[in-house]
């Protein structure tokens, strides 16, 4: 189930209540990303305060997550609370660790769509309600939502849907007990209804689905036996999590087929309909992924009603079910998105209990400027979208924040300006010992400026970068024109910022206020929060989710991983490569060890996250981060590396120095990022064009594993795409338009008016070219509104476009392939695929619908 934002203590105290005070009864597991890590420092903080024993333990993936629950949860007599952060909200979290009665659960995540089985079943199965009618959640344990407003305010009909579809389970008993050919006949007879109503065209929603029952229920035998085929050469454990994952108990988006490494997956359900492959107590939603989501609810046995009345019935049934079936489906395929960071939640825990402070209110704003650094923003879902809706949630949380930090750094009786707005330059130091205040402050859209140079700052910046074009020297040229046009040195531009002129300083941010415009540097300057810990020094909440992401991708020493030498080979020149049992042996060693070493850089940016002296020490390596960035990106698109196909671009990093680098994912999806920017500047300038809009995939070689680590970015990841960018193309087509409708009429005008003898019929024509001019506004308007009215569903909801599809169109392509594929990762679009599969993978994945 899931508990509103205004019901979150009600929880904590509970857990309070009901945890042991001698034994770790509460265990937190927590994803590898940046805002995970703030939450849990917040988290475990107010464990600490309470006295509440716990145990943390981070986790790099979905086969990891499998190892905890066997180390840590299903032999656990001690554990009661369970707390996932950043984890579990896209499967059916239950099923997955085979929870037992009496643990709650709890699941804090960003990432979307939930899991309708997490968010809408409550304990036992028979719970709908988001808390008890007494105000407490219910006592039988089971999973509890942090909500953080999309459940309650946009996913009723969805959760309609689910109900309906267990209470019609409940009414009519196991549909696989019905007769098969009787069904078949009604579903053909509907079918030629259907055509009948379309003209003969047979487009109705429900052929397809009809159909592909058919066919699901004869090839229902050759799956087993192709089970049973590439079940060998698998252990016991990844041979059960098989037939688990094709009993119909799987569950949507990228954890089912994390189970096992490299393993091939079956082809998905495109349809979207109901798989035949239940049990006597299942209902299954088939999701567009190819997965479904096992509902268990207790059957009442066949439905008594015989002869004209149960065929009437089975018909309104099956109509039912595919309309339900159908609103699921839709919800699962349109791709992935993101909430309100989970950090922030947490704050308003906190606040709700009253402890909220300045260190509380700094990690969440960490948490928050980490989400926007990796393009994980804030969709909105309502119906009055206007051109910023990608941004104006996130906007809205950071509105938020803004307060808070006004709320508890006020002025001082000095009359201090703790927590108010600098209009001048940039905080750098704190003005006293003791300052360890926050303080909003104006943040350039550069990179680390208060401890790089302004120069390099500058240049490393992914928003200047993709707006001056600075990976060609044009567009450093550029650069450094804007610095001579601002009356700045490159002398005083290259030496450390703080070491700077100090009248340079302070008129800078006027500087760029005035020349911002002529560069389309609009956004060049932000609001921002800074802390100051004394004379030690002074980050923004940016730098310090910079550096802990950095401590996260590359750990605390900056070396690369393994990735000069494959995998061992036999020595000797000339000799026989070794046995693909030895070579899988050794890359399943390579990849445990990268686990462990992706754990240890969490523990280190854990201890490093309100440490300032760690902070500092580990500026180079994030500067050392960035440089890598700008070298690869420029290198690709200098190359041209970056190449065009069918559904999406491409661009893969498979040589120089920085490769080993990009192995992980977030460093790679930083890399992905920059990338789409540059690529998304540059359409805007050029116009209209075929492959405007194309996603973007980029993939790096893991050369001691022998497999490509690929991260699929949608163009609703870069903010501002989706609308501002379509926008201002749609506005370019439409002014174009006019513009040649109006010469054309002018034009006439001209004709009409040299023809002489004629002057009674040019009055008259012309008043009826006014006419007609007096109503191409209302046809403009009326063509507008049914666009409008494209982007809305059945439910008068406007659809979200843009959304992240390549965690569908991964799975996908991993079906119908014979590539060796691996998604371990809880982000949906990361995938690990074997280095000679490649090729076919990037082919099948050309084939896929991407852009959502």
């Amino acid at each position: 189930m899931h508990i509103p934002r205004d019901h979150f203590s009600t929880a904590y105290n509970r857990l309070k209540r009901s945890a042991s005070g001698t034994v770790p009864s509460v265990l937190i597991l927590t994803s590898l990303d940046v805002d995970s890590l703030c939450a849990c420092r917040m988290l475990t903080r107010l464990l600490k305060t309470d006295y509440i024993p716990h145990k943390l333990h981070p986790v790099a993936g979905y086969q990891d997550l499998t190892k905890a629950n066997k180390e840590f949860i299903s032999n656990n007599d001690d554990l009661k609370f369970l707390i996932l952060l950043g984890v579990g909200g896209l499967v059916d979290i239950a099923e997955f660790l085979e929870l037992k009665a009496g643990v709650e659960c709890w699941v804090l995540e960003s990432r979307r769509p939930w899991n309708l089985q997490n968010i809408f079943a409550g304990p036992g199965g028979e719970g709908f309600a988001v808390v008890g009618r007494d105000g407490h959640v219910s006592d039988e344990g089971g999973v509890v939502c942090w909500d953080d407003g999309d459940i309650v305010d946009f996913l009723k009909p969805e959760q309609e849907a689910y109900r309906r579809l267990i209470e019609m389970q409940e009414e009519v008993g196991d549909i696989e007990d019905w007769n098969s050919e009787d069904e078949e006949d009604d579903e053909d007879e509907e079918f030629a209804e259907n055509r009948r109503l379309n003209n003969g065209y047979g487009d109705g929603p429900e052929d397809t689905s009809s159909s592909t029952n058919s066919r699901k229920r004869r090839s229902s035998s050759e799956d087993e036996d192709e089970d049973d085929q590439e079940e060998e050469g698998y252990s016991d454990d990844d041979r059960r999590r098989r037939k688990r994952i094709h009993s119909g108990s799987s569950t949507p988006d990228s954890s089912p087929h994390a189970y096992s490494h490299l393993l091939h997956i079956h082809g998905p359900n495109a349809t979207g309909t109901t798989s035949s492959n239940t049990t006597n107590a299942n209902t299954t939603l088939t999701t567009a992924a190819g997965n479904t989501t096992s509902l268990t609810v207790p059957t009442t046995g066949p439905s008594p009603l015989t002869g004209p009345a149960l065929r009437a019935q089975r018909k309104n049934f099956l109509q039912l079910r595919r309309k339900y079936n159908k609103l699921l489906t839709d919800y699962y395929s349109t791709g992935s998105t993101y909430g309100e960071p989970i950090s922030s939640l947490v704050y308003s825990l906190a606040s709700e209990l009253g402890r909220e402070d300045n260190d509380l209110l700094w990690l969440a704003t960490i948490g928050w400027e980490a989400q926007q650094m990796y393009g994980r923003h804030m969709h909105s879902f309502s119906g009055d979208q206007t051109l910023n809706s990608l941004s104006a949630r996130s906007l809205g949380v950071w509105g938020v924040l803004r307060d808070e930090v006004r709320r508890l750094n006020p002025p001082t009786i000095s009359g201090g300006s703790s927590g108010i707005t600098s209009n001048t330059s940039l905080f750098t130091r704190a003005t006293t010992a003791e300052d360890y205040s926050l303080r909003l402050s104006p943040e350039f859209r550069f990179m680390l400026i208060r401890h790089w140079s302004l120069y390099d700052s500058m240049l490393h910046s992914p928003y200047l970068a993709s707006k001056l074009h600075l990976w060609s020297e044009a567009g450093k040229k550029r650069l450094a024109k804007l610095l001579a046009t601002m009356g700045m040195s490159l002398q005083q531009c290259n030496q450390k910022y703080v070491y700077m002129d100090m009248d340079l300083k302070k008129g800078l941010r006027e500087k760029l206020e005035v020349y911002k415009a002529r560069y389309g540097l609009d956004e060049i300057v932000r609001e921002g929060v800074v802390r100051c810990w004394g004379w030690n020094g002074c980050l923004s909440a940016g730098d310090v989710a910079v550096v802990v992401g950095c401590l996260l991708e590359v750990g605390k020493s900056g070396k690369a991983k393994r990735g000069a030498s494959g995998p061992s080979k036999n020595g000797k020149k000339g000799s026989v490569a070794a046995s693909e049992e030895d070579l899988n042996a050794a890359a399943a060693k390579l990849e445990d060890e990268e686990v462990q070493e992706s754990i240890a850089n969490f523990q280190a940016a854990y201890d490093a996250i309100e440490d300032i002296e760690s902070l500092k020490a580990s500026l180079p390596l994030a500067m050392t981060l960035h440089r890598s960035i700008l070298s690869a990106g420029t290198a690709l698109i200098e190359k041209r590396q970056i190449k065009h196909l069918r559904a999406y671009r491409l661009a893969v990093v498979k040589e120089g120095p920085d490769v080993a680098t990009f192995t992980n994912p977030s460093a790679l999806t930083k890399l992905a990022l920059w990338l789409a920017e540059a690529i998304r500047e540059q359409e805007l300038e050029k116009g209209v064009g075929k492959k405007k809009g194309l996603p973007l995939v980029v993939a790096a070689l893991n050369e001691a594993r022998g497999c490509y680590i690929i991260v699929g970015t949608g163009v609703g990841n870069v903010e501002g795409w989706n609308l501002e960018g379509r926008k201002v193309s749609m506005q370019m087509e439409n002014d174009k338009a006019k513009e040649k409708k109006k010469a054309e009429k002018e034009n006439e005008k001209k004709k009409k008016k040299s023809k002489k003898g004629k002057e009674n019929n040019e009055d008259g024509d012309e008043e009826e070219e006014e006419e007609e001019e007096e109503e191409d506004p209302s046809d403009e308007d009326s063509e507008d509104s049914d666009s409008d009215s494209e982007d809305e569903d059945e439910h008068g909801r406007r659809k979200v476009l843009g959304r992240n599809r390549f965690g569908i169109a991964f799975q996908e392509v991993a079906g119908e392939t014979s590539a060796r594929v691996r998604i371990d990762s809880f982000e949906a679009c990361v995938v690990e695929v074997k280095k000679d599969d490649l090729g076919g993978f990037l082919e099948g994945l050309s084939m896929k619908s991407i852009v959502g």
